[in-house]
């Protein structure tokens, strides 16, 4: 059953200008209330049964909650492993939002590349943790990094099928401005089409904005924000309302920056950002984590008898999601989710801007422009527009 809501958009129009944005959210940011009171068994359970999007990210930072409270112990061969499925994970909701929102077909025509792609990776993970949930707090048989070397590069190669293309290579693709062009003329893949599309319709620089990007947080300073419902339905850091998205990690990346610099950091930028990050992510992959070992885990659980408090923070796929607990005995006395959705649709936040540096011509151009910015910020999202236009 998923909770997750949706973001309603309300745009008022008058004679070709945009005059007012509306931007709310039906998400329902109460659900951690349920979490009080209950066992960590049953956390962990609703968690996983209700969080069906960043299902790894928000059950990895429940995990880690729990080590940072003494409750268990994590080895760090644990937490490799751990983090690796969440780069997986991150990889998988960037291709099945680039093959489902980039796609100018109206047949629906499914792609094969992203139903390998999603079978390889469902591979993967079932290889590494042999017959069991890997994030739940079950006794489990964790892998060597050996054991899916084979299952990476046919992942890598996928990933090239339906990304980029078989003729052309991701190394060189995001090396400089001239490979990229060239990729764009030459390459066929549901990504080359999409680009393409956006520069030859003029739509690769709607939303360039000036952007505030999250910084590193002071975990105390958020800790005691937390405790704010309000604080968690419209964050801002340091009276800055800021965003964190594929585009926010990637910005300090070379290329990244050629393509500000040549296309302002619209719908291109922002589209090209989450594309990288799927290769960047695969390199680390590949890197990283070959020193992952086997390893029979079980956890002996240790109950606090004094009120204990944790924190932790990770970068999921949508962008930086914090967790917050207090566990006294053997019972979760409050939690809370700050999920980077809260971030980036923030009332006054970065679509709203964007939102109104629009131009158009009438109401469905604007819908359309509208829908375009919201998948560059997050195309997982659930979303409804409306637009009242004279």
């Amino acid at each position: 059953m998923p909770i997750e809501g949706e973001i309603k958009i309300s745009v008022v129009a008058r004679s070709g200008q945009v005059e007012a944005v509306s931007i709310t959210s039906t998400r329902p940011l109460h659900i951690t209330k349920l979490f009080a009171g209950k066992s960590i068994d049953s956390v962990a359970d609703i968690m996983n049964a209700i969080y069906h999007l960043c299902n790894t990210a928000h059950r990895f930072a429940f995990l880690r909650l729990l080590d940072e409270s003494t409750v268990i112990k994590l080895s760090q061969n644990e937490i490799q492993a751990y983090e690796l499925l969440l780069d997986l994970e991150t990889i998988r909701e960037h291709c099945f939002s680039i093959a489902s929102k980039w796609s100018q077909d109206t047949d629906n025509i499914v792609d094969t590349n992203i139903i390998n792609l999603l079978a390889i990776l469902k591979e993967i993970s079932a290889t590494l943790f042999v017959n069991t949930d890997p994030l739940s707090l079950a006794d489990k048989e964790l892998q060597s990094f050996n054991s899916i070397d084979k299952l990476i590069l046919k992942l890598e190669q996928q990933l090239q099928n339906l990304l980029i293309g078989s003729k052309n290579n991701a190394e060189f693709v995001f090396t400089d401005m001239d490979s990229f062009n060239d990729w764009l003329k030459v390459g066929k893949s549901k990504s080359v089409t999409f680009l393409n599309y956006l520069q030859q319709h003029q739509l690769n620089e709607i939303g360039n904005v000036e952007v505030s990007h999250l910084p590193d947080l002071d975990l105390q300073e958020v800790s005691i924000l937390l405790n704010n419902d309000a604080y968690i339905q419209r964050p801002s850091y340091q009276d800055t309302t800021c965003e964190t998205t594929p585009y926010s990690r990637q910005s300090k990346h070379q290329f990244i920056k050629q393509l500000v610099n040549v296309h302002g950091n619209g719908v291109l930028t922002r589209a090209v950002s989450q594309l990288l990050e799927v290769f960047e992510l695969l390199n680390k992959v590949k890197r990283n984590y070959r020193n992952i070992e086997s390893e029979n885990i079980s956890y002996n659980i240790q109950f606090p008898v004094l009120a204990t408090s944790a924190l932790v923070q990770l970068e999921a796929a949508r962008g930086r999601l914090v967790h917050q607990l207090c566990i006294e005995n053997e019972k979760i006395k409050t939690y809370q989710i700050l999920a980077p959705t809260e971030w980036n649709f923030h009332p006054e936040g970065i679509l709203n801007h964007m939102i109104k540096s629009l131009n158009f011509t009438d109401k469905e151009d604007l819908i359309s422009k509208v829908r375009l910015l919201v998948n560059a910020i997050d195309p997982c999202v659930g979303y409804s527009i409306e637009v009242d236009h004279a």
